[in-house]
């Protein structure tokens, strides 16, 4: 029994050193690859010449950020006569107040904005799109959540790209408002940095398919009519949409040159339900699309990174059974030589934390002027926090396994970029759920295992080992103070 534990803690070493190795290879056509040139931003003082574009801001109860949103948008360098706003409103508290006061003052100044609401929620944002797009003017569509402020820019920078009549969507990247607030808005920070500078940069360089990332993009809308519209059958419609466009042949682009400040979450119970969307949506999209993508006339470098990038989530699960299996592992290296136990880790160690440590460290520097100097400290975090998710993540893989509907828990924001320090609203707070009981019993089996290896006297195991303490101590310790602090 103890070998069959043994050789599954190393097969599930192996299965996630294969991810690392995809790691590398974003990194290296990142590297290899050159980047965008920007194109020159469009003047809009001759409107003849200029397209209609549609604005559509999707909202569920942000009263904290709406009025900020709404305010952005209305002063895109776009004439008037050109652009439409929808504030696509599905809220159930004062929000929608806010937003009705804010259509009626606007529109009496000259603004096209309307006010959209529906009797129900039925499919959530892509049910919500869906409506907008029916009653929408724009040949382009540009998308913003509740927490963007888009520059007045945007589109005189963004549009030009839509003159290759092969574009379908253009995706600009993602700035923070609020980075330095804590230090789990600065491991954010930098995944959301390593997302964007390395692993979307790569795959439009490299003509990979890439995602909408369902804010801070513009969309050709015959590219959304043509693959069949918004659908609501999984957690992510706008990684769902993307992939489906690009098998008809759309091409998606990352802007590379063009950014949007958003907020991050600034508490634990708002980054877990947004991962747990995230990770849950990816595999449901993978499930309806992967055997799609297997079928069509693609090149065979596109299909294997299409694989990668829509089952990536899975190592979760395989994080999750190591994290169980740390004490019978500890027997195998107290057991062997030295040398057999290091013939095994090492390779392993390069494929999977160095990778990752090699991917979070390029996208720190291409963002350092952005970084404050202890955001130097989380870059040897980022592991750590990222395996103390594997529970969150793998239930959410486990769900999406289900086949069964689930409901769009939208991420809450406070409006500030020192949000952290008004205190924890009562939406943020964290109920006593499966998941962190979990993570306290991984907490616990974690700190057993660093323990036994100290007293055995496997001080190689011990760096290992604390990152799954300190990740998992991480979730806990935060969760327990957002609930009761």
């Amino acid at each position: 029994m103890t070998d069959l534990l043994i050789i599954t803690y190393f097969a599930l070493l192996f299965f996630i050193s294969f991810y690392g190795v995809y790691l590398y290879w974003l990194v290296v056509n990142y590297l290899r690859l050159p980047g965008q040139t920007p194109l020159v931003p469009m003047e809009p003082e001759d409107a003849t010449n200029l397209p209609m574009v549609t604005v559509q801001l999707p909202i569920f109860n942000e009263k904290r950020v709406v009025a900020r949103l709404i305010e952005a948008v209305t002063h895109f360098e776009w004439p008037q006569e050109k652009l439409e706003i929808q504030v696509l409103d599905d809220s159930t508290d004062e929000t929608s107040e806010i937003v009705a006061r804010l259509v009626t003052e606007l529109s009496g100044r000259g603004v096209t904005i309307e006010h959209i609401r529906r009797p129900h929620r039925a499919g959530y944002k892509a049910g919500a799109l869906a409506v907008g797009q029916e009653k929408a003017r724009g040949e382009f569509i540009a998308i913003f959540d509740a927490d963007n402020i888009p520059p007045s820019d945007f589109l005189r920078r963004m549009i030009p790209y839509f003159d290759d009549p092969r574009v379908g969507m253009a995706q600009a990247r993602w700035s923070f408002l609020n980075r330095d607030d804590s230090l789990l808005c600065q491991a954010q920070a930098l995944f959301l940095d390593s997302h964007f500078y390395i692993e979307q940069a790569a795959r439009s360089r490299a003509g990979l398919f890439l995602n909408f990332n369902g804010t801070a993009g513009i969309w050709r809308r015959r590219a959304i009519d043509s693959a069949g519209g918004w659908q609501s059958d999984t957690l992510t419609e706008d990684l769902d949409l993307s992939y489906r466009a690009q098998l008809l042949g759309w091409k998606m682009l990352f802007v590379e040159d063009v950014d949007v400040p958003t907020e991050l979450p600034n508490s634990v119970r708002a980054f877990k339900t947004q991962q747990h969307r995230w990770a849950r949506g990816a595999m449901e999209t993978g499930f309806k699309l992967l055997g799609r993508v297997r079928r069509a006339k693609l090149p065979l470098a596109v299909k294997i990174a299409a694989h990668f990038h829509l089952t990536q989530k899975v190592v979760s699960v395989a994080l999750l059974l190591l994290s169980i299996l740390l004490i019978p592992a500890l027997y195998f290296r107290w057991e062997a030589s030295a040398y057999k136990v290091l013939l095994i880790d090492l390779p392993v160690f390069i494929t999977g934390m160095g990778a990752m440590s090699v991917f979070y460290g390029i996208a720190y520097r291409r963002e350092k002027k952005n970084h404050s100097a202890r955001a130097r400290l989380v870059l040897p975090m980022l592991s750590a926090i990222g395996l103390g998710l594997a529970a969150n993540n793998s239930l959410a893989v486990i769900s999406a396994l289900k086949r069964r509907e689930s409901e769009f828990v939208r991420t809450p924001k406070t409006g500030s970029a020192r949000g952290r320090k008004l205190g924890i609203p009562h939406e943020y707070r964290v109920s006593f759920d499966r998941t962190l009981l979990v993570e306290a019993l991984l907490l616990a089996n974690g700190s057993i295992a660093f323990i036994y290896a100290f007293d055995l006297g496997l001080y190689f195991s011990l760096p290992f080992l604390a990152t799954f303490v300190f990740g998992y101590g991480y979730f806990v310790v935060n969760s327990l103070r957002e609930r009761y602090g």
